[in-house]
C-alpha cells in the first residue's frame, strides 16, 4: 500500500470530505435495552451491520455474552489500553473492565459465525451495566445455503455527481462493488480516519469494479474530480430476487 500527504488538490478533497459528511445524517447505534426490572442486564438483536455501544464504569466488570455455538476467534481493539478486555474459557464471553476514568474506543469480534461491532465507552454511563447478552432474530429451518447469500449491503451514500459516479455501490461483507455506466473509470482509493488516500486491490469485469475488503470510505478520482463515497448503515437489501440480481453481477 502506499499512502500520501495532501497536497493543495488533496486538501480540497479533505475539506469536501468535510463538508459532506456534515450534511450527513449522523449513523446511528444501537444500545441494549433492560431484560427486566434490573436495567444492569440488558440485551440487544445483533445485526451484521449495527454497532452496539456498550457504557462501562471505572471498577464495574461488563460481560458480552454472545450465543451458543460462537467460538471467539478473534478480538480487535482500537484502544488496547484504556480496557482490559478478557475472552473467557467458554470462547462465547467477553470481560470488558475500564482502566482509566473516561475513554470512548471500538472493539471487534471475530466468531466462527459472525462479526460483531462495539463502540466501548467508560465514564459516561448514569447507571452500571454488569452483563450485555446478544440476541439473535428467530430463523425458521431451511436448508443449508451459502452465508453471503443471505443479503447484500447497498447503504453507501455519495458526495456528488459526475460523469464517473457510479450506478450502483454495494458489498457481500467481503469485497465492494461499483457498477458504472459507460463511462470513463477512475482511479479507486480508500480513505483512512486520518484522510489519506490508501491504494486498493481491485479487479474489472464488464462494467462493475470490485474492490477487495468493504472500506468504510471511498475516493474515486478522474484527474481533478473527486467523488466521495460512504458507507452508511441501513442499507440491507433481503429479497432473495435482489440479492441474485447483485450476485449475478459479482465475480
Amino acid at each position: 500500500m502506499r499512502a500520501h500527504m495532501l497536497t493543495t488538490k488533496a486538501i480540497f478533497f479533505g475539506a469536501a470530505i468535510s463538508a459532506f459528511m456534515m450534511a450527513m445524517p449522523a449513523l446511528a447505534e444501537r444500545s441494549p435495552v433492560s431484560m427486566g426490572a434490573d436495567n444492569r442486564v440488558r440485551y440487544v438483536y445483533y445485526n451484521p451491520v449495527d454497532v452496539v455501544r456498550v457504557d462501562t464504569n471505572l471498577l464495574v466488570n461488563t460481560s458480552i455474552e454472545l450465543g451458543q455455538g460462537e467460538r471467539i476467534d478473534q478480538v480487535l481493539m482500537g484502544d488496547s489500553e484504556a480496557f482490559d478486555v478478557e475472552v473467557l474459557s467458554s470462547r462465547n464471553v467477553i470481560s470488558v473492565k475500564p482502566v482509566v476514568d473516561v475513554a470512548d474506543t471500538n472493539m471487534t469480534v471475530y466468531t466462527n459465525q459472525r462479526v460483531f461491532s462495539y463502540r466501548l465507552v467508560a465514564g459516561q454511563a448514569q447507571s452500571e451495566i454488569y452483563r450485555v447478552v446478544m440476541r439473535y432474530p428467530e430463523t425458521k429451518p431451511k436448508k443449508k445455503v451459502d452465508d453471503s447469500a443471505r443479503y447484500r449491503d447497498t447503504g453507501y451514500v455519495y458526495s456528488g455527481s459526475t460523469d464517473f459516479t457510479p450506478v450502483r455501490v454495494w458489498n457481500d461483507g467481503t469485497n465492494t462493488f461499483l457498477l458504472f455506466g459507460s463511462n470513463q473509470r477512475p482511479s479507486v482509493f480508500a480513505v483512512d480516519s486520518r484522510g489519506y488516500e490508501i491504494t486498493t486491490n481491485t479487479a474489472q469485469k464488464g462494467d462493475v469494479v470490485k474492490v477487495v475488503g468493504v472500506p468504510s470510505l471511498l475516493s474515486l478520482r478522474v484527474g481533478d474530480e473527486v467523488v466521495c463515497i460512504k458507507q452508511q448503515g441501513g442499507g440491507l437489501v433481503l429479497s432473495p430476487d435482489d440479492v441474485a440480481q447483485l450476485k449475478s453481477m459479482e465475480f
